[in-house]
């Protein structure tokens, strides 16, 4: 009986996308239980999983789908491995605006945000896929931003500072400060800058120094940023 359950539950939400509707779809997921999702979305059929990852967002217990989530955005089917690291957003910055359930081990979340982590960290995933692994990290509880300042992709660069509670650390001040003067490309050190001036702009220019400052003023500044230079 079980087994005819999660068949019928995945034969529907499947059926449901075939046909394009990708909110009914979800629906049938969300109906059919965390159970069937989590076996559908490592089913064979691409379209079986970009179902469950529809319907994760709205499934019961779905925070329990993010290690299932991280699997397929972590291979090599880019169809589905952007949707299923966006659906992880999703789940965890919901995660973290609530108060977490009791039955929800802290080390469980731990180990989730050690794995978006390492997806976010991994140079041969899909750039997207790595971006949206990070905004899951930081929701579930934040990363290693000096390890991932030293990406080969401004981008996540960028994407890393951005992400960055402000006010930064006062640990954080130096190797901010480094970024704004050293790396090559503009849009990260103009990130660093507007995370280190955020809170006290008279901080931020004294952890610059005359080198930072003369980077800074050479490059086209947004008004955060520009506080360092006031």
């Amino acid at each position: 009986m079980k087994l005819l359950i999660l068949a019928a539950g995945i034969t529907s939400m499947t059926a449901a996308l075939d046909r394009g509707d990708i909110d009914e779809a979800a629906r049938q997921g969300a109906l059919a239980g965390p159970a069937v999702v989590e076996k559908a979305l490592v089913a064979a059929s691409r379209t079986t999983r970009l179902a469950a990852i529809a319907a994760a967002p709205i499934t019961e217990d779905r925070a329990e789908l993010l290690p299932d989530l991280a699997d397929v955005a972590a291979g090599p089917d880019r169809r589905t491995a952007i949707p299923a690291a966006r659906a992880a957003v999703k789940i965890a910055t919901e995660l973290s605006q609530h108060d977490k359930p009791d039955d929800l081990a802290a080390e469980d979340v731990a180990a989730w945000r050690a794995r978006f982590e390492s997806i976010a960290r991994n140079a041969d995933h899909f750039v997207e896929v790595r971006i949206a692994a990070l905004d899951t990290a930081q929701a579930l509880g934040g990363f290693d931003l000096p390890t991932l300042l030293g990406d080969p992709d401004p981008l996540l660069r960028t994407e890393a500072l951005d992400l960055t509670p402000r006010p930064a650390p006062d640990a954080l001040r130096a190797t901010l400060a480094q970024t704004v003067t050293s790396d090559a490309d503009p849009r990260v050190a103009l990130a660093a800058a507007r995370l280190l001036c955020a809170d006290d702009p008279k901080a931020g220019i004294a952890a610059l120094g005359a080198v930072g400052v003369a980077r800074l003023a050479k490059l086209p500044r947004d008004r955060d940023a520009a506080r360092c230079l006031r």
